[in-house]
Protein backbone atom coordinates (compact mmCIF):
# COMPACT_ATOMS: atom_id res chain seq x y z
CA UNK A 1 0.00 0.00 0.00
CA UNK A 2 1.31 3.38 -0.74
CA UNK A 3 2.41 5.88 1.78
CA UNK A 4 1.73 8.85 -0.32
CA UNK A 5 -1.12 10.34 1.14
CA UNK A 6 1.02 11.07 4.38
CA UNK A 7 2.52 13.99 2.60
CA UNK A 8 -0.95 15.35 1.84
CA UNK A 9 -1.73 19.16 3.32
CA UNK A 10 -3.95 18.85 6.31
CA UNK A 11 -6.99 20.89 5.68
CA UNK A 12 -9.87 21.45 8.30
CA UNK A 13 -13.42 20.66 6.35
CA UNK A 14 -16.49 22.35 7.00
CA UNK A 15 -19.44 20.33 7.58
CA UNK A 16 -21.64 20.02 4.32
CA UNK A 17 -18.65 19.78 2.57
CA UNK A 18 -17.04 17.26 0.51
CA UNK A 19 -13.14 17.62 -1.20
CA UNK A 20 -13.76 16.30 -5.06
CA UNK A 21 -9.92 16.73 -5.47
CA UNK A 22 -7.15 16.39 -3.05
CA UNK A 23 -3.52 16.86 -4.75
CA UNK A 24 -2.00 19.28 -2.65
CA UNK A 25 0.91 18.42 -1.03
CA UNK A 26 2.73 19.99 2.18
CA UNK A 27 5.20 20.64 0.14
CA UNK A 28 6.25 24.33 -1.72
CA UNK A 29 7.27 24.93 -5.03
CA UNK A 30 10.38 24.69 -6.20
CA UNK A 31 12.50 23.59 -9.07
CA UNK A 32 13.02 20.36 -7.16
CA UNK A 33 9.46 20.04 -5.96
CA UNK A 34 7.80 21.51 -8.84
CA UNK A 35 6.62 17.95 -10.19
CA UNK A 36 4.14 18.29 -7.22
CA UNK A 37 2.25 20.80 -8.96
CA UNK A 38 0.75 19.75 -12.15
CA UNK A 39 -2.85 19.26 -12.99
CA UNK A 40 -5.84 20.75 -13.84
CA UNK A 41 -6.90 20.96 -10.02
CA UNK A 42 -4.82 20.63 -6.93
CA UNK A 43 -7.80 21.07 -4.35
CA UNK A 44 -11.74 21.22 -5.15
CA UNK A 45 -14.59 20.85 -3.44
CA UNK A 46 -18.30 22.05 -2.72
CA UNK A 47 -20.63 22.71 -0.46
CA UNK A 48 -23.51 19.94 -0.68
CA UNK A 49 -27.20 21.93 0.16
CA UNK A 50 -26.05 24.69 -2.11
CA UNK A 51 -22.89 24.00 -4.38
CA UNK A 52 -20.96 26.83 -2.72
CA UNK A 53 -17.32 25.56 -4.28
CA UNK A 54 -13.45 26.25 -5.14
CA UNK A 55 -10.97 25.11 -7.51
CA UNK A 56 -7.86 25.29 -7.26
CA UNK A 57 -4.61 25.19 -9.79
CA UNK A 58 -0.81 26.08 -9.55
CA UNK A 59 0.04 28.63 -12.82
CA UNK A 60 1.64 28.26 -14.87
CA UNK A 61 2.22 24.59 -14.40
CA UNK A 62 5.36 23.52 -13.93
CA UNK A 63 7.27 27.27 -12.96
CA UNK A 64 8.46 27.44 -9.52
CA UNK A 65 7.80 31.43 -9.75
CA UNK A 66 4.06 30.84 -10.06
CA UNK A 67 1.13 31.26 -7.93
CA UNK A 68 -1.73 28.97 -6.79
CA UNK A 69 -4.99 29.88 -8.38
CA UNK A 70 -8.40 29.86 -6.23
CA UNK A 71 -11.70 30.21 -8.69
CA UNK A 72 -14.84 30.52 -6.32
CA UNK A 73 -18.05 29.35 -8.04
CA UNK A 74 -21.70 28.31 -7.56
CA UNK A 75 -22.82 25.04 -9.17
CA UNK A 76 -26.14 25.59 -10.75
CA UNK A 77 -29.15 23.46 -9.75
CA UNK A 78 -28.50 24.61 -6.19
CA UNK A 79 -29.80 26.69 -3.22
CA UNK A 80 -32.90 29.17 -3.15
CA UNK A 81 -32.35 29.97 -6.57
CA UNK A 82 -32.05 27.49 -9.46
CA UNK A 83 -30.57 28.59 -12.81
CA UNK A 84 -31.99 27.00 -16.10
CA UNK A 85 -28.25 27.06 -17.39
CA UNK A 86 -25.93 23.81 -16.28
CA UNK A 87 -22.92 26.86 -16.00
CA UNK A 88 -21.29 27.80 -12.64
CA UNK A 89 -21.90 31.08 -11.13
CA UNK A 90 -18.26 33.24 -10.95
CA UNK A 91 -17.97 34.33 -7.34
CA UNK A 92 -14.38 35.46 -7.65
CA UNK A 93 -10.72 34.94 -8.18
CA UNK A 94 -7.23 34.54 -5.63
CA UNK A 95 -3.89 34.21 -6.09
CA UNK A 96 -1.14 33.57 -3.53
CA UNK A 97 2.17 31.96 -3.22
CA UNK A 98 1.60 31.07 0.38
CA UNK A 99 0.39 27.55 1.07
CA UNK A 100 -0.11 28.37 4.26
CA UNK A 101 -2.59 31.26 2.83
CA UNK A 102 -4.02 29.17 0.55
CA UNK A 103 -4.81 27.00 3.32
CA UNK A 104 -6.56 29.44 5.80
CA UNK A 105 -8.31 31.06 2.91
CA UNK A 106 -10.00 27.90 2.01
CA UNK A 107 -10.48 26.77 5.14
CA UNK A 108 -12.31 30.28 6.36
CA UNK A 109 -14.24 29.86 3.30
CA UNK A 110 -15.38 26.67 4.16
CA UNK A 111 -16.53 27.67 7.67
CA UNK A 112 -17.77 31.14 6.71
CA UNK A 113 -18.66 31.55 3.12
CA UNK A 114 -16.48 34.84 2.72
CA UNK A 115 -13.71 35.07 0.01
CA UNK A 116 -10.23 36.20 0.47
CA UNK A 117 -9.33 39.55 1.21
CA UNK A 118 -7.58 41.00 -2.29
CA UNK A 119 -9.67 38.49 -4.42
CA UNK A 120 -10.62 39.95 -7.92
CA UNK A 121 -14.46 39.84 -8.38
CA UNK A 122 -15.68 38.44 -12.08
CA UNK A 123 -17.65 40.72 -14.70
CA UNK A 124 -21.41 41.12 -13.77
CA UNK A 125 -23.38 38.34 -15.92
CA UNK A 126 -26.55 39.41 -17.62
CA UNK A 127 -29.28 39.85 -15.69
CA UNK A 128 -26.70 39.69 -12.87
CA UNK A 129 -29.39 41.55 -10.04
CA UNK A 130 -31.67 38.39 -10.62
CA UNK A 131 -28.82 36.15 -9.79
CA UNK A 132 -26.99 37.59 -7.18
CA UNK A 133 -25.04 34.41 -5.07
CA UNK A 134 -25.92 34.26 -1.57
CA UNK A 135 -22.20 33.03 0.08
CA UNK A 136 -22.56 33.53 3.61
CA UNK A 137 -22.59 31.14 6.46
CA UNK A 138 -24.74 27.72 5.77
CA UNK A 139 -28.48 28.86 7.70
Amino acid sequence: MSEVWRGLQPLRVAPGWRIDINSLYAVDPSPETIEWFYGSALVSGHRVHDGLCFDTRWEPEGDPEGAYRVDFLRLAGFGRKRRSTREPTPLGTWTTTSRTALVTALEEFMFTGNLPAGHTAPPPLPNDHDELPDVGPAG
